[in-house]
């Protein structure tokens, strides 16, 4: 089975994950995995699937998940960091959630690779993951990894979807798992192509009715030409005749071969022989060419001979006065580089006057516009001074603002605990009343709640009187308090118009303060200014000591030392340049190649001279070749003599073809000059011309469109569905095979039979009868839909040639009893991955793996333990 997957793939294993704000979980909880089997477990909803959505999250972004459903509620931010081994190297990738208003929205994702973070796009990243990993397929920003969902991790509704799923909805979906969805959409597209095809072509036909109807408008307008009408009549006659001429004779050719193939059959003997000589007579020929060539080549080699004998004396001084030309080079460039040298300090000085008398004008301007700013920022700084007195008399009035404030609040206090004491007083009012009226309610000679004694009219009397007398004593005291609550409301409201008058007093103050602290800049800004006066008027000065230094001195002296030395080097020059003219006067000749191409042509002499004598004697042994076989030609056509006469027929009728096509191109002609002839419709049938000309090409165009529809429909489109047919048959005979195997080692082995069928629907069969997977038990259902799931993962992993390193089963025993559980402990010795991560609420499978976690969810808030 081959796919698109054309090199080893790697993977990966997962080291640590960190979650925060994912779903159930809040706090950032930190997970490190070791290798081999683990396992988490919790109870339904308690958070352990969105372990396995975070890992997906972290790898391959949000694809086809909504984002709604992976941020927490009620948080704004989410994230997940994912450490993961791959070839050896480890990497980090991180991937946030950020929500603004009613929208979630995946930022910029980061990878860390050798310590080094790196900042990627969504699908970018994805990218990256995918190479790292090694898994070749299409990125696409909406989806996730198929090969990752269907290799390493397929969730539970996921193979439930693909189990349930009718039959060409499940071929579809493992088309794409399989990696071989390319000949369903290549068949798609061709469908779409070649439907495109028929509609373009229609539409194209009746644009081309209007052909004929444009050719009798341009009939029309050609006959308006009365007086060449006559003769534009008489050719197209003779034209009409001579192509029924033609066809008679075509028709009659066309016969005369038919008679020819079948005497073809016949004479494949006679071709044979007829092509073997031919063969020979070509070869001959070639033979006599390529002597003729060589005895040419022998003659040019002679002749080569002679021009090199001429030209030696002047090849010899031309050599000579090279070799003189080499040897005054070097002085010659020493004069032309100290002439440029010269030429570029000459330039260099005039330059740098210009240069710094430049500076100086600007900065001239530069003082100019600096001392008119400090003459302003003085100006300003003028009533500083007096601001600072004003802010000294306001800091002086506001300073006891604090004791103020202080007294309303002692005054404020005061007020608040007086009304609370006079709640308490009333209450206490109340509650006497409440007494009395309880002792008075009572029946005469009963005993006094309070003092025990028997009431009487005389001890009521004295009850009523204290309670009066306390009650006058309570009232006076609240009438006291109100008194002191207005007095100390006076108080408090002159007090807070003083405190307003120092808050406007404050106001002012801060204002002033504002004003001050400008006019300060105001002070920085004058004693930058000074400073760039300063340093303006130094570099001025500087610039003008440049001027009257010794640099330009120094620089003239060396002027007069590149003089000298060109006088020195001048008879260099001199002698160089009659040379180089010399030599350039020979190179006008083409002496040099001249001589050189003749000398190669006559080290080549020896050689051709071999050579013809090698081809003289394969002409002989050709001659005798072609005369054996020529013989046995003669003995062979003896017998088809028909073939001949069938060959003279043919000829005629081809030199009658050719003189009448000939006659019928002259009568074209003579027919075309006449209607140039017509001058007033010239510009109308040109038109006409080229529109029919565009019709015509519209045409050609719809006949090769209609050729490829054709083609797509007969060839291509079945030629795809034959390719997928035939590797989905391989596919299906190899999963068959895994998903029994998985099967049988989950379920013992009874009168229970399992296959797929050619849907890859998995068929059960027991005592000879074929059930519905709806009639199977719970713990039948998950076992058909594990063996499965495990099965893709193997024939996937296997096609993409994938390293068992890291396998993801989710809730893979849901329904099993308990007898069925200890078969999950034969599935997992059978898993030869490094790392498999299990999911389950199932406590039973604590004994089949290596490391567990435990997850629980209390409050809405999931949280993991490792358990020792």
């Amino acid at each position: 089975m081959q796919n698109q997957f054309l090199r080893k793939v790697i993977f990966m294993i997962i080291k640590k994950i960190e979650i925060t704000n994912i779903r159930s979980y809040k706090e950032k909880t930190i997970i490190e995995l070791p290798v081999g089997t683990i396992l988490f477990q919790g109870d339904i909803g308690s958070g352990k699937s969105t372990i396995l959505s975070a890992i997906e999250f972290a790898l391959f972004g949000l694809g086809d998940v909504d984002a709604n459903h992976l941020l927490r509620i009620g948080e704004s931010k989410g994230s997940v960091l994912l450490e993961f081994e791959s070839s050896g190297k480890s990497y980090y990738v991180l991937r946030t959630l950020l929500r603004k208003g009613n929208k979630i929205f995946q930022e910029e994702g980061f990878l860390y690779e050798n310590g080094v973070k790196n900042s990627y796009s969504v699908g970018e990243l994805k990218s990256r993951i995918l190479d790292i990993i090694g898994i070749n397929e299409r990125t696409q920003t909406k989806t996730t990894s198929t090969i990752y969902r269907f290799a390493i991790y397929t969730p539970q509704e996921m193979m439930k979807n693909v189990l349930t799923s009718n039959n060409e909805k499940r071929v579809e979906i493992l088309r794409r798992a399989f990696g071989i969805e390319e000949y369903s959409t290549a068949k798609k597209n061709a469908e779409k192509f070649s439907s495109w095809i028929r509609t373009v072509t229609r539409i194209k036909k009746s644009m081309v009715n209007d052909l004929s109807m444009n050719k009798v408008d341009l009939q029309k307008i050609k006959y308006t030409s009365e007086s060449l009408s006559e003769e534009i009549d008489y050719f197209k006659d003779g034209v009409e005749h001579l192509n029924n001429q033609i066809q008679i004779i075509l028709k009659d050719m066309l016969e005369m071969r038919k008679k020819k193939e079948r005497m073809l059959q016949a004479e494949s003997s006679i071709l044979h022989l007829q092509s073997t000589i031919d063969k020979n007579l070509q070869l001959k020929e070639k033979i006599n060419l390529e002597l003729g060539r060589m005895n040419q080549e022998l003659y040019e080699i002679s002749e080569s001979e002679k021009i090199i004998a001429d030209l030696t004396p002047k090849y010899q001084e031309y050599i000579q006065k090279k070799r003189d030309l080499v040897n005054v080079t070097d002085k010659a460039f020493q004069y032309n580089k100290l002439l440029l040298d010269k030429i570029t300090l000459e330039s260099n000085i005039n330059s740098e006057r210009d240069m710094l008398n430049s500076s100086i004008q600007r900065l001239d301007l530069d003082l100019t516009d600096l001392t008119s700013e400090l003459a302003r920022c003085n100006d300003e700084v003028k009533n500083l001074d007096e601001l600072k007195k004003e802010e000294i008399v306001l800091k002086n009035i506001i300073t006891g603002s604090n004791k103020f404030q202080m007294d309303l609040d002692t005054v404020s206090e005061n007020i608040s605990n007086t009304r609370s004491e006079q709640n308490s007083i009333r209450k206490e009012i109340l509650k006497q009343k409440s007494e009395l009226e309880s002792v008075l309610q009572l029946k005469q000679d009963a005993e006094c709640p309070y003092c025990k004694q028997k009431l009487d009219q005389q001890h009521i009397r004295t009850l009523e009187n204290k309670f009066l007398q306390g009650s006058n004593f309570l009232k006076n005291k609240i009438i006291h308090m109100e008194e002191e609550i207005i007095e100390n409301q006076v108080k408090k409201n002159q007090i807070l118009d003083r405190i307003k008058q120092l808050e406007s007093k404050r106001s002012e103050l801060q204002k002033i303060q504002f004003q001050i602290a400008k006019l300060i800049d105001v002070q920085n800004i004058i004693k930058q200014l000074d400073f760039k006066i300063s340093e303006k008027i130094s570099n001025k000065k500087s610039l003008q000591d440049k001027l009257q230094d010794k640099a330009f001195l120094v620089k003239i002296n060396k002027l007069d030392e590149i003089a000298d030395k060109l006088n020195v080097l001048y008879s260099y020059k001199i002698k160089y340049d009659t040379l180089n003219n010399i030599v350039i006067d020979y190179q006008k000749t083409d002496l040099e190649r001249t001589y050189m191409e003749h000398s190669n042509i006559i080290k080549s002499k020896q050689r051709i001279i071999e050579d013809i004598k090698t081809k003289e004697q394969s002409l002989l042994e050709l001659n005798d070749e072609v005369i054996t076989l020529s013989d046995k030609l003669a003995k062979t056509k003896a017998i088809y003599q028909d073939r001949e006469m069938v060959d003279n027929k043919l000829n005629e009728l081809e030199l009658q073809r050719v003189s009448l096509e000939k006659e019928l191109m002259d009568k074209k002609e003579s027919l075309a000059i006449r209607r140039t002839d017509h001058d007033n419709n010239m510009k109308l049938i040109e038109g006409f011309n080229k529109k029919i000309c565009e019709l015509e090409e519209k045409v050609d165009k719809i006949s090769f469109t209609d050729q490829v529809g054709l083609w797509l429909n007969q060839h291509f489109i079945p030629s795809l569905e034959q390719i997928e047919s035939q590797v989905l048959i391989s596919i299906k005979e190899e999963f068959n095979k895994l998903f029994q195997k998985w099967f049988y080692l989950l379920i013992e082995v009874g009168d229970i039979d399992v296959e797929i069928d050619e849907y890859f629907t998995p068929v059960i069969n027991q005592s000879g009868y074929r059930l519905e997977v709806e009639s199977l038990s719970g713990g039948e259902k998950t076992s058909i839909a594990l063996a499965y799931r495990l099965a893709l993962n193997e024939i996937i992993r296997r096609m993409i040639m994938l390293d068992d390193n890291l396998l993801i089963l989710d809730e893979p025993t849901d329904g099993f009893s308990k007898e069925q559980l200890i078969q999950i402990k034969h599935v997992l010795e059978q898993l030869s991955a490094a790392q498999v991560i299990v999911v389950s609420h199932e406590k039973e499978l604590e004994g089949f793996v290596e490391t567990i976690f435990r997850v629980v969810k209390e409050s809405e808030k999931s949280q993991i333990e490792l358990v020792v």
